[in-house]
């Protein structure tokens, strides 16, 4: 037989559970969407950014498909060995973030031309039957920071823009040679302007080099103004832009990389492709200021 409470205590009771009903009910169930997120929030692992649609995954360029893939590999396949034909089975795991009702289709895109662009390129290898591992390169391709192989991809994608004389430059981004690039392909430009100077018959173009150089082969006519049309008023401050252009690359490019490279910052990839643009269009400059 249990004793009544005695009259204090029964009352603090009575007004904690006054206090408990009046507390507003939680607005989320436990396993809600957000509570979830709240969760994954504290822990650091939730990205508000939603993954890729498979309309988007399939809008990507074959290299970022493919390290799209690869990256997931690696995420889900610690041990380095994976299976296509589990993997492009339900619960569709590397896609599980993807929308329901796209994980079968983006599986069946990953597992096509991505996964072959990833063999082709030894960063995976089919060992039997549907059985492949990440090989080594593989692993190094998906951790390897800046300049990364994919990175490396978009650049070698790009070469075939340069003028002719740059498009076999793609050794010095596999090498990481990014400074020597720059220096090469403006010391290609120089010598350039040095076979026009030495075509030329004048003693005081072949006593010029580097800036100077330029503003005397325009000055004795062994280079023209491109592009006549322009309007003749502005043609003086036209050809001295152009000059300055063609001349002030030797003294802020050329010459540091050439001798300077260790007061340089390392550029990035994307930053020695722009290198090489400028360089480009300088040579194109030069090949239309022939007369």
């Amino acid at each position: 037989m249990l004793l009544p409470l005695h009259p204090r205590r029964q009352q603090v009771r009575d007004r904690a559970a006054e206090r408990t009903a009046e507390e507003p009910k939680p607005r989320f169930r436990n396993g809600s969407k957000a509570v979830r997120q709240s969760a994954a929030l504290l822990s650091g692992s939730y990205n508000p950014r939603p993954m890729p649609s498979y309309k988007e995954l399939d809008q990507f360029p074959d290299d970022k498909q493919a390290e799209f893939l690869l990256s997931r590999l690696v995420r889900f396949h610690s041990a380095g060995s994976f299976n296509i034909y589990n993997l492009g089975m339900a619960p569709w795991t590397l896609v599980s973030d993807f929308p329901a009702g796209e994980r079968q289709a983006a599986t069946e895109l990953l597992l096509g031309a991505p996964l072959k662009w990833l063999e082709n390129r030894g960063l995976v290898r089919k060992t039997q039957y549907d059985n492949y591992d990440i090989t080594s390169k593989g692993r190094e391709a998906a951790q390897k920071p800046e300049p990364s192989f994919f990175a490396n991809q978009e650049i070698m994608a790009a070469l075939p823009l340069l003028h002719p004389d740059f498009r076999g430059y793609s050794r010095y981004f596999y090498e990481n040679k990014l400074k020597e690039a720059v220096a090469a392909a403006f010391e290609r430009y120089e010598n350039k302007l040095n076979e026009v100077r030495d075509d030329r018959g004048s003693a005081k173009a072949k006593s010029q080099q580097g800036r100077s150089l330029v503003s005397a082969l325009f000055n004795e006519g062994a280079l023209v103004r491109p592009y006549p049309k322009l309007g003749t008023a502005g043609a003086k401050a036209a050809e001295e832009g152009l000059t300055s252009l063609m001349g002030g690359a030797l003294g802020w490019i050329r010459n540091p990389y050439e001798h300077e490279k260790h007061n340089l910052p390392d550029p990035t990839p994307s930053e020695a492709l722009e290198l090489l643009f400028v360089a480009s269009y300088l040579m194109r400059m030069l090949e239309l200021s022939k007369p």
